[in-house]
């Protein structure tokens, strides 16, 4: 991509890691046993799916000539979040849980590093809220980590 992309590219990158977070959390869900555990998941991937609808709907309605914009790629958080991680195969629920975390805050990262970009536009707001729900998101399963695992060490 080069040293800057175009906001549409970077709405697709921020679409796919919505829908990557979406089965992160339905997949953890189907794996822990904790009733709280699976309702908190379920919560937080039917966010990942409004936030994915709204970036959709950006993307179907934004006029080409804001997301033919290019953007610097050289923020920590632009750069970080087009840096796909993979969680392995053979995970444990807290494996889940951290890399979730680590997730949320690249997308934090990301969300908040577009928002100051494009300061002063309609975009300022919608990157703002996406920033704000991906915080409370990583505040969510800290809480859920630090609930299940770090009171059994």
């Amino acid at each position: 991509m080069g040293q800057s992309l175009t906001i549409q590219e970077a709405l697709k990158v921020a679409i796919n890691a919505e829908i990557n977070a979406y089965n992160l959390y339905m997949n953890t869900r189907d794996k822990v046993s904790n009733a709280g555990t699976k309702t908190m998941l379920k919560e937080l991937a039917d966010q990942e799916l409004g936030h994915r609808k709204l970036l959709e709907n950006v993307l179907a309605k934004e006029n080409y000539e804001v997301l033919g914009r290019s953007i610097p790629q050289q923020s920590q958080g632009i750069s970080d979040f087009l840096v796909v991680s993979e969680l392995q195969k053979d995970a444990s629920p807290q494996d889940v849980i951290i890399f979730a975390m680590n997730e949320e805050q690249k997308a934090f990262r990301f969300y908040s590093d577009l928002q100051a970009y494009f300061k002063g536009s309609q975009l300022e707001t919608l990157f703002s809220n996406l920033a704000g729900e991906e915080q409370q998101h990583k505040l969510k399963l800290e809480k859920e980590y630090e609930e299940h695992f770090m009171k059994e060490n």
